[in-house]
C-alpha cells in the first residue's frame, strides 16, 4: 500500500491571544515606574533625615565647644573676682593650666582700663619685670605696629599668655581699634562677656579669622546696677583670644568627613563682613573665600542661629558632591529594574504558555483534519475492497462456471470425434458439453449452406453470390 504524507495547516494566532501579555507588560511597567518614585521619595527622605542628623550633631558639637570656650573665659573671670590683685606670675600660672584644653584659643590676656595719666607707670612697671621694649601700641594705617598715641584711658594688654608668638600683641592698645571698642563699650555697659566682631588677630600668622572674647572685671565692692556704675567702676578685661577655625576643627574632631560643608556667619556684623569661617577645607582653595551664601542655601541645607557671647552666630551645613557620591540611591533602581526583570519574565512564560497552547490546538486540529481525511481514504479504500471483493467473487463464480479445456484433443481426421482420457470417442458437441458445461446449438454456416443449399443461399446472401 502507498504510504500518504499529510502536511499540518498553519493556523494564526488570534491577537486577542497577545492581550493578556499586553496587560502585564503595562501593568508591570507602571508599578515599576510608580514603585520607583515611591522608593526614590523614601530614599530622598532617608537621605535628609540623615543628613538633618548629622547636621544636628554638628551644630550641637560647635555650639557645645563654643560655649565651653566660653565657660573656660568666665572660669579665669572667677579668678579675676576673687582675687584683690593677680599677679603676672599667678596670672601665667593659672591660664597655663587652662590652656592645653582649648586649642582654640591663641592666648588668654588681661587688658586693664588704664588712664591717659597712668600711662608712664604702667609702662615702666612692666619694664622693670623684665620687657624692656615694652610700650603702648596701636596699628597704622600701614598695618604696622607704632606707639599708641595719647589719649584719655587706654585697654592695654597688659597680661598675655603664652607670650610666644604673641609678642606682636603685647602692649596693644585694644580700644584704638575700632571693631574692639565696640566690643569693649558693649561688654562694661551689659557686664556679660561680649564677642568682638571678626577680627584679622595682630598675632595671626595664617588665613583664618579671630574673635576677642571679653568679659568685663570690676572693682570689689562698688554698686553695678546700671551701665553709668559699671562704666564708673570698670577695672578692665580678662580676654581670650579665639581662633574661629580652629575652634571648629576642634569641636569636629572625632567626625568622620561626611562630606558636608558648615559655614558661621556673624549676623550682627555688617552684610560684607559676616563670613567667619567654612568647613572643610580640603574641598575649597581657602576658608576666606566661602561658598556664596545664595548657594549654600538652595537645595537641601540645615542651618541653626544661636547667641554667642551678645552676639547671633549662622551656621549653615549643606551636602557637597562628596555627600551624595558617597550614598548613592540604588534601592528605587533595583527595586524597578527587578519589577521589570520579573513582568519580563512573567510575560516571557505567558508568551510561552499561549504559543505552547496554540501548538496543541494546532496538532488538534491538524489531528482532527488527518483522522478526517484518514476515514475518508478507508471509507475509499473499504470501497475498494468491497469492490474488489466483489469482482473477485464474480471471477471466482465465473471461473467456476467455466472449464478449461487443456492438453491435446485427439479428433478424428475423417468424422471429427474426440477421444477422451478413457479412449471413449464422443462427437464434438458432446465432449465440449461435458468439459466446458457449455451448450451447444446446431447452426449453418455460409459455405455449407452455399453447399448443400445453394437456393437458400442466394436468398440469404445475394451480395456475396455477385462477388464470388
Amino acid at each position: 500500500m502507498q504510504k500518504t504524507t499529510i502536511a499540518g495547516p498553519h493556523f494564526p494566532i488570534s491577537m486577542r491571544r497577545y492581550f493578556p501579555i499586553a496587560w502585564l507588560l503595562v501593568s508591570g511597567l507602571t508599578m515599576s515606574f510608580i514603585l520607583f518614585l515611591l522608593v526614590h521619595n523614601w530614599e530622598k527622605k532617608n537621605q535628609r533625615t540623615e543628613f538633618k542628623s548629622w547636621a544636628k550633631a554638628y551644630t550641637n558639637a560647635v555650639e557645645s565647644t563654643l560655649n565651653d570656650y566660653k565657660g573656660a573665659l568666665l572660669f579665669l573671670g572667677d579668678f579675676f573676682n576673687n582675687s584683690t590683685l593677680v599677679t603676672r606670675k599667678e596670672f601665667t600660672s593659672f591660664v597655663a593650666n587652662i590652656l592645653p584644653r582649648y586649642p582654640g584659643i591663641q592666648a588668654f590676656g588681661w587688658n586693664p582700663l588704664v588712664k591717659d595719666t597712668n600711662r608712664a607707670l604702667y609702662e615702666s612697671a612692666a619694664r622693670k619685670e623684665g620687657f624692656a621694649d615694652f610700650e603702648f601700641t596701636e596699628r597704622a594705617q600701614t598695618n604696622a605696629m607704632v606707639r599708641a598715641e595719647r589719649r584719655e584711658e587706654y585697654v592695654i594688654v597688659y597680661y598675655l599668655h603664652p607670650l610666644a608668638g604673641n609678642t606682636a600683641a603685647f602692649g596693644f592698645d585694644i580700644a584704638s581699634d575700632k571693631t574692639r571698642l565696640t566690643a569693649i563699650n558693649k561688654g562694661s555697659h551689659t557686664g556679660k562677656t561680649t564677642a568682638t566682631a571678626r577680627l584679622k588677630l595682630v598675632q595671626e600668622t595664617g588665613n583664618q579669622f579671630g574673635t576677642l572674647l571679653l568679659l568685663p572685671i570690676y572693682h570689689l565692692d562698688r554698686p553695678l546696677n546700671t551701665p553709668e556704675e559699671r562704666r564708673k567702676n570698670l577695672k578692665g578685661f580678662v580676654v581670650e583670644v579665639l581662633r574661629i577655625g580652629t575652634a571648629i576643627e576642634t569641636s569636629l574632631k572625632d567626625f568622620s568627613d561626611e562630606g558636608l560643608c558648615l559655614t558661621i556667619y556673624d549676623m550682627s556684623a555688617d552684610k560684607g563682613n559676616q563670613f567667619l569661617y567654612q568647613r572643610p577645607s580640603r574641598i575649597l582653595k581657602s576658608r576666606d573665600h566661602p561658598i556664596s551664601a545664595g548657594k549654600i542655601q538652595t537645595g537641601l541645607f540645615w542651618n541653626k542661629t544661636f547667641d554667642f557671647a551678645e552676639r547671633r552666630w549662622k551656621m549653615v551645613i549643606h551636602p557637597l558632591d562628596g555627600y551624595y557620591h558617597s550614598r548613592k540611591m540604588w534601592q528605587a533602581w533595583i527595586v524597578s529594574l527587578g519589577l521589570v526583570l520579573l513582568t519580563s519574565l512573567l510575560a516571557f512564560y505567558l508568551l510561552k504558555k499561549i504559543l505552547y497552547t496554540a501548538e496543541i490546538e494546532r496538532r488538534v486540529k491538524t489531528q482532527a483534519q488527518t483522522n478526517q481525511q484518514l476515514e475518508t481514504e478507508i471509507k475509499d479504500r473499504t470501497a475498494a475492497e468491497a469492490e474488489r471483493d466483489l469482482t473477485i467473487l464474480n471471477l471466482q463464480h465465473a471461473l467456476n462456471e467455466v472449464k478449461t479445456l487443456r492438453g491435446i484433443l485427439p479428433i478424428c481426421s475423417f468424422c471429427k470425434k474426440i477421444r477422451d482420457d478413457k479412449g471413449y470417442w464422443e462427437q464434438v458437441d458432446v465432449y465440449i458439453h461435458k468439459h466446458s458445461q457449455a451448450d451447444i446449438s446446431h447452426g449453418i454456416c455460409p459455405d455449407c449452406i452455399k453447399q448443400h443449399y445453394p437456393k437458400e443461399h442466394k436468398t440469404l446472401y445475394p451480395d456475396k453470390d455477385k462477388d464470388d
